[in-house]
């Protein structure tokens, strides 16, 4: 590494200029990079060289794996330390420690973080594993306790010597010397603890539930003695809950083995023919339970609902308990690619500083070797390339959790809840949370817990530090697979080790929680995909629920009871949890979408049934805009001839507004009536003639704007920036800025009346109901006036009914009076609404410091970078509509991978990541990734073969 703060040791070393290892008679075929430092420890075996290149990225070559492990700890430490404490405080809910005497609120998410025993679980597991008599779980065992000792020795060396230095931006809050030592089970715990932030769903599930009831309890329940305007709106429930995607392009057309049965697994690659489901059975059915009101509003303070980054930093609760979906994969068949088989790749994560990811490059000899990401603190490769199979992954958003509605009441000492006709006795559990400073211990507080023991924890009320006493006769538990031991860290071992596709598919059995869509290829030429997950067979009374014949059914998106009647009853079989391999159409693409196009007639649950359950995997998926445009733009480039790993860069950073290209040819038409309103809807006519002139001319002005947009989104405020970036920029600042104020027109006098916040709406929602009015409208509740949507009408407005057409052009005019404004762009020339100005990226760091947050104070950048694209573009920078801030979200881009692979060869790597290496302001590898490749959107070549990671070596570190 090039630590230009540390005094070079080269000259002090005995033999530092020669070419030859010690430890044999052959050359030293890393001899030509500058040797900086030497590592002793009594517990190697081995001769282990650490080569930093100039990108920033380490290559370790070691003779065994613990080695491996070791060195990887100690240099991930040297890099990291500080993001690899915080990481496993998150998870372990050990934050106040270290920040509970600075920020009160760190407390309250500790305890948010121990209702899910993140660490008692991940104890469970590595003792498992160490019991293993297995020989690849002992060797596992070794590995992580190796990875631990490296970066204990590092610590270790820094608190004793003077060799080794922080930077002080990193220890103004951040104590070294009260670093606990790492453990195999705090490895364990960073897992875990990711796979909860990625399919963790419970916000959603309750978000849905007190939406749908909210609303009923409002509109359809009401009497006959209630206004017409009330009584009109009856249903609306099942319009503002739509499970239909937006864009329409599944991965695979079907759950597979369901119509032909190819006898493929998603977990064990191709393998032996598999039974048909079964396709009659009779649902009991029963209702949806009522929750009182007051519960949404306890239990919400388990999910704070401000999605942007927090007060604490990159990492506040908001983003690590509500994930949002926007990453991407795909692989292209060798008989699209010329022969060459190709993997692109971009999970879109919380952007921090550092990032997210930590990039290393391991080769072991006469063992392993692979290339790619990890998260500080776990040893080995998550998502990357061991030459001969490369594979990437995307949350995959299936159905994993339940939330129940229980019934309490007291029983002898303690309170039950009632399950199958039976009193259950409520269980709990107790917490210590320690309060200090940078480490330094204030005060400690114990917590209780409960849990329901057939489900799992009760939701708590989380406030000013502690859990506010449940009273009442009703409660709500959560039901996970996440709740219980695994070893996801398996699946990776193996993965690193696997020589194809069906390898890779088989090294997926042990990966239990945190589904993900699994893309990979091998350079046989195969390219395959899973989305392995354990997908829970529900009870048929849990599957009852339809919008328009059966409203009060139970769905697992809602609140479900909790009395024994809608359980889960086994796991989907593996053969049916979508997957393919070497698909006819000769790609494969995910996108958080829906996978199978179960979603896309607004029934999630007509599928085909196996033993009378239907093949449920889930509606809180993406709106599918991303994968339609992915698979739109492949479906062009494999019509044109062969497709290039150029192609596939030039397709991750598409910034095309998927959302303007569905909405604005209703837009213009609506904008059209504003200099012929011809055809137009009488309340259109009526509200045109209360506008001026000069309202009248802006909007015609708008509406050709819109007309002549390519959907490009550029930033456009560089003084080098085109007529046409201009204009597309513009457009793109208006178009947002109408979804802001079609929203709040359309749907909020609903929502207010029946007394729900529509800040607790993910933007995936939001996409669904105005796409729904505008561009579906047939399926929604209609005014019998306007023979448009009711949803569009004012409600409480005296008057006709206003139709859709008329709210458009509403929200317009409320827009092109903001962007005028002061608040907005402050004139009402639109060559100055540069999306850029008002649309910016700040990557916060993981530490509470403002000094470490990019762009840096100094920059002259204003709130941050300036950024191309909208909500849902495939290069994803969400703006959102919730506000007019428009600032890009805390997530984005954590890599774009792209490999390419031949018949026969090691394959090729082009990389992007949103930082730099090293967590060190005073490092040149501090910030280098960001600046010269990711913001310029250019992949670098990885150093992969031997001669080329030499040849790019800027230092070397051995161990020894």
């Amino acid at each position: 590494m090039r630590l230009l703060y540390l005094t070079a040791l080269c000259l002090a070393i005995t033999g530092c200029g020669d070419d030859r290892d010690p430890g044999t008679s052959n050359a030293d075929p890393f001899g030509a990079v500058p040797l900086t430092q030497e590592v002793h420890d009594p517990s190697l075996t081995g001769k282990v060289n650490l080569v930093r290149d100039k990108f920033g990225i380490v290559h370790i070559y070691a003779g065994s794996s613990d080695d491996a492990a070791f060195a990887q700890g100690f240099i991930t430490a040297h890099d990291r330390l500080a993001q690899m404490d915080v990481l496993r405080r998150f998870g372990s809910g050990t934050l106040a420690e270290s920040f509970g005497g600075l920020d009160a609120s760190v407390i309250d998410t500790d305890i948010r973080m121990r209702v899910h025993r993140m660490r008692p679980l991940a104890e469970e597991s590595y003792a498992l594993l160490q019991a293993s008599s297995d020989p690849a779980d002992r060797a596992l065992v070794r590995t992580l306790q190796r990875f631990s000792d490296g970066v204990n020795a590092f610590v270790q060396e820094y608190v004793t010597t003077d060799r080794w230095s922080i930077d002080a931006a990193v220890t103004a809050t951040f104590d070294p010397k009260t670093f606990v030592p790492w453990s195999p089970v705090d490895s364990l715990v960073l897992g875990r603890f990711q796979a909860l932030s990625l399919s963790f769903t419970v916000e959603f599930e309750l978000a849905m539930s007190e939406l749908y009831q909210k609303v009923g309890q409002t509109f359809d329940a009401a009497g006959a003695g209630q206004p017409a305007e009330i009584l009109a709106r009856r249903g609306i429930g099942a319009d503002l809950l739509r499970v239909a995607s937006v864009g329409r392009a599944p991965t695979i057309d079907g759950f597979p083995n369901v119509t032909t049965d190819t006898g493929t697994r998603s977990d064990a690659g191709r393998g032996g023919r598999a039974r048909a489901p079964a396709r009659s059975a009779t649902a009991a059915t029963s209702r949806r339970p009522v929750l009182p009101p007051e519960l949404y509003d306890q239990v919400r303070t388990m999910f704070p609902s401000n999605h942007r980054t927090g007060a604490f930093g990159a990492f506040g609760p908001e983003t690590l308990m509500s994930p949002r979906a926007g990453s991407n994969n795909w692989a292209v068949a060798p008989s699209h690619a010329g022969g060459k088989t190709l993997l692109a790749t971009d999970q879109h994560l919380q952007l921090s500083n550092p990032s997210l990811f930590y990039p290393i490059h391991l080769i072991i000899e006469a063992d392993t070797e692979a290339l790619g990401v990890t998260f500080p603190g776990i040893p080995g490769i998550l998502l990357g390339t061991n030459g001969n199979v490369a594979w990437s992954g995307t949350v995959a958003y299936h159905d994993v959790n339940d939330v129940y509605q229980e019934t309490v009441a007291p029983c002898g000492n303690t309170d039950c809840v009632t399950f199958r006709g039976n009193q259950v006795p409520i269980e709990t559990w107790s917490e210590t949370i320690k309060v200090g400073v940078l480490g330094n211990i204030l005060s400690e507080r114990t917590v209780t817990f409960e849990r329901v023991p057939h489900h799992g924890p009760i939701l708590p009320t989380v406030r000013d530090g502690a859990i506010v006493p449940r009273t009442g006769a009703t409660a709500l538990s959560v039901r996970f697979t996440g709740y219980q031991p695994s070893f996801e860290i398996r699946a990776f071992w193996d993965l690193m080790r696997a020589k194809d596709v069906d390898q890779a598919f088989a090294s997926l059995r042990s990966f239990h929680h945190g589904g993900q869509n699994w893309t990979m290829i091998d350079n046989s030429g195969n390219i395959g995909w899973t989305s392995n997950v354990e997908i829970p067979l529900r009870a048929p009374n849990a599957t009852t629920w339809n919008g328009r014949t059966n409203p009060t059914g139970n769905a697992p998106w809602f609140v479900l009871p909790g009395d024994g009647s809608a359980e889960w009853e086994g796991r989907m079989s593996s053969r049916y949890v979508p997957h393919a391999i070497n698909p006819p159409s000769g790609y494969l693409a995910t996108a958080n979408s829906d996978p199978t196009g179960q979603t896309f007639d607004n029934d999630a649950l007509n599928q085909p049934l196996v033993d009378g359950r239907p093949l449920y995997a889930g509606v809180g998926y993406a709106p599918g805009l991303r994968l339609e445009r992915i698979s739109s733009e492949l479906d062009a480039l494999l019509a044109r001839g062969s497709v290039t790993l150029t192609d596939l860069a030039k397709l991750q950073h598409d910034a095309s507004s998927t959302m303007g290209a569905k909405i604005v040819p209703v837009l213009s038409a609506a904008l059209a009536y504003a200099s012929n309103s011809a055809g137009a809807p009488a309340d259109v006519v009526s509200y045109l003639a209360t506008l001026s002139v000069g309202q009248r001319v802006r909007l015609v002005e708008a509406g050709t704007l819109l007309t002549t947009w390519s959907f490009a989104t550029p930033a456009a405020v560089a003084p080098e920036s085109t007529a046409a970036e201009i204009t597309n920029s513009a457009a793109t600042t208006v178009f947002n800025t109408w979804m802001h104020f079609f929203i709040a027109a359309t749907f909020d006098d609903e929502l207010t009346r029946a007394g729900f916040d529509r800040a607790t709406l993910d933007d995936a929602r939001l996409a669904r109901m105005v796409y729904a009015v505008l561009v579906e409208p047939a399926g929604a509740i209609q005014s019998a006036t306007t023979q448009q949507p009711i949803l569009c009408d004012r409600l409480g407005v005296a008057g006709p009914d206003d139709s859709c057409t008329k709210m458009q052009l509403m929200a317009m005019v409320s827009a092109l009076d903001h962007l005028a404004s002061s608040e907005g762009y402050g004139s009402a020339d639109p060559n100055t609404w540069r999306w850029g100005a008002k649309h910016r990226l700040a990557i916060a760091s993981v530490l509470p410091n403002p000094a470490l947050t990019l762009p840096g104070a100094a920059e002259g950048l204003g709130s941050g970078f300036p950024r191309d694209g909208d909500t849902f573009v495939i290069n994803r920078a969400d703006a959102g509509w919730q506000d007019l801030d428009f600032a890009q979200s805390s997530d984005g881009a954590a890599q774009r991978f792209l490999v390419e692979a031949e018949p026969g060869q090691k394959m090729k790597v082009k990389w992007q990541l949103p930082g730099g290496t090293v967590f060190d302001s005073r490092s040149a590898h501090y910030r280098d990734l960001l600046d010269n490749y990711y913001l310029k959107q250019v992949h670098f070549d990885v150093p992969f073969e031997l001669p080329e990671i030499v040849s790019a070596g800027e230092e070397r570190w051995t161990f020894q």
